[in-house]
């Protein structure tokens, strides 16, 4: 996302430089133009080509597609427009950039009152929440509010939608790029509550990723996909406001709140709770959010005992499979480690992927004796959880997990166990077994393990096969047989071509071994067994196998 791509520092000396180099009250039309061109989402494919170059495309009657270097944002950018120097599109492509940084409402206003030496910054690293009165100097009438409640900020976030959409002219569809033009305005810390803005701007985030799930829903957009710029801006707000929740959640659990704020964080958790149980696009989103907030922000146990119990009753009452599997995820969370596996283990079409991201864990963080207790307990079971990962993505799963024990056995020098691994995980893990036995020269075992995963040697790397037939002419001669048997069953001209090439180099191998009288037996009972299959004796007369 830009917010983390871009450089925070050079995109305020863009704006110092821009707000120096164009006077408000003489580009004010330019400038405004820019602005708007940004705030109705006509700014899209943008992306960062290096640290300091941002490409995208502005749609103006046309797209343009348009290049600003930050260093330089005065003049070095590119745009196919007739205009000479900076022209609309550009600053369209900076007022795009920027919001997603900073707060464009702020700039703009301080670009209109010429005050170029204010530029907006962030708050210092160690006063995080500083209200911004207290950082210039000048005093604020509003109060400390004490006891605000997150049911008050929702209230609040409700009437400043309604009033924001009512002045919105697209009437009932969504307005393009609602949440850039929204968002910063709801997550404002109003309430001045020292160490809330974080908490605030994680509600707002997800009071407006309800809407925009209701909306999506309402269009059918839920299930993915590009029908319409509609749905593409609404798509773009979606993964926008998502990217603001998880950075709000992270803000506000890497700080130290006080602890006046442990009302407003309990409050926190049915509001985190909705999100697990979103449905389509958002269903992935919810979890992830939900258990991230388990893990950095709601983190005394007896809350976690609490949530446990309040998962595992609505998983029994409404037989949800969601809300069993986040209430494995808070048992290990919890170090009780027998009840994860236990939910796990009566929801074997879930248990797959989420137990290899607990392995993942567990070996990065180190907690190796608690890796090995819980694979001994679950791994009877583990080839049931692999057999139920949509085939599409059990690969490049297991790709990963198998890293993951890889570095396993590496670290604990216990080659045994990663090939244990690798053999519960047949017949999925035939990729990864089989370069480990070809490292270890165990070629006997390879051979066997193609036979058994049917794997014939026209499947084979080539460099692979003439290895191992280097290593021994006998070794390889039974996957020959297969192959050909193989091709043979496909019963078409092109396979009888194939299967002949490998017959011829089945009896070289024959020869060389000095058993010519075991392939004339072969080559007899294989004639009669295809003497219906003219193109295939046709076949054998061209490459001179018969007289």
């Amino acid at each position: 996302m830009l917010q983390t791509t871009v450089s925070k520092p050079l995109l305020q000396q863009a704006a110092s430089e821009l707000m120096k180099e164009f006077p408000f009250s003489i580009f004010h039309h330019l400038i405004q133009k820019g602005r708007d061109l940004a705030r109705s989402g006509l700014v899209y494919n943008v992306m960062i080509v290096n640290s300091h170059e941002v490409e995208g495309v502005v749609s103006d009657i046309t797209p343009h597609e348009v290049m600003l270097d930050l260093t330089n944002a005065a003049r070095r950018h590119r745009c196919p427009c007739p205009t000479e120097g900076l022209c609309p599109h550009i600053l369209a492509l900076f007022f795009y950039v920027y919001g997603n940084v900073f707060d464009n409402g702020e700039l703009f206003r301080l670009w209109k009152k010429g005050q170029i030496s204010a530029a907006p910054k962030e708050p210092a690293a160690h006063e995080p929440n500083t209200p911004a009165a207290k950082r210039t100097g000048k005093t604020t009438s509003l109060p400390v509010v004490a006891h605000e409640t997150v049911e008050d900020w929702w209230d609040q976030f409700e009437r400043q939608y309604e009033d924001f959409f009512a002045r919105q002219q697209s009437g009932a569809n969504w307005p393009y790029r609602l949440a850039f033009q929204l968002l910063p305005k709801l997550g404002k810390n109003n309430g001045r509550q020292a160490g809330a803005r974080p908490l605030r701007e994680l509600h707002a985030a997800l009071f407006l990723l309800e809407k925009l799930r209701e909306y999506g829903e309402a269009q059918g957009w839920s299930d993915g996909g590009f029908g319409s710029y509609r749905q593409f801006s609404w798509h773009q707000d979606v993964n926008y406001v998502a990217g603001r929740a998880l950075a709000a959640l992270e803000a506000f659990s890497t700080q130290s709140p006080p602890r006046s704020l442990n009302a407003l964080v309990e409050q926190t958790i049915l509001y985190v709770r909705d999100g697990l149980f979103w449905e389509g696009e958002l269903a992935s989103f919810g979890y992830d959010l939900y258990t991230t907030a388990w893990e950095t922000l709601f983190t005394k146990p007896a809350w976690r005992q609490e949530e446990r119990a309040e998962l595992l009753q609505l998983a029994k009452s409404q037989d949800n499979i969601r809300a069993a599997m986040a209430a494995a995820h808070l048992s290990f969370l919890l170090g009780e480690d027998d009840e994860a596996i236990a939910l796990y283990r009566a929801f074997p079409d879930q248990a797959g992927v989420f137990l290899a991201e607990w392995f993942g864990r567990f070996i990065q963080n180190g907690l190796l004796k608690r890796f090995e207790a819980v694979w001994e307990k679950i791994k009877p079971d583990w080839p049931l959880y692999l057999s139920h990962i949509p085939a599409f993505v059990r690969s490049s799963f297991l790709e990963e997990t198998a890293h993951w024990f890889e570095m396993y056995a590496r670290h604990r020098n216990r080659p045994g166990a990663w090939e244990e691994f690798l053999q519960r995980s047949l017949p999925y893990s035939v990729n990864e077994y089989t370069h480990f036995l070809y490292k270890q020269r165990r070629d006997q075992e390879l051979v066997d393990l193609f036979l058994w995963a049917n794997i014939t040697a026209d499947k084979l790397p080539p460099p692979m096969l003439k290895t191992l037939q280097a290593r021994g002419t006998e070794l390889v001669m039974p996957l020959y047989h297969r192959t050909v048997v193989k091709l043979l069953n496909e019963k078409n001209r092109s396979s009888y071509q194939k299967a002949v090439r490998y017959l011829k180099t089945l009896r070289a191998q024959y020869r060389s071994t000095k058993r010519l009288d075991q392939w004339e037996a072969y080559l007899e009972q294989l004639l009669a067994q295809t003497a219906r299959l003219r193109a295939f004796q046709e076949e054998l007369k061209k490459g001179k196998l018969l007289p």
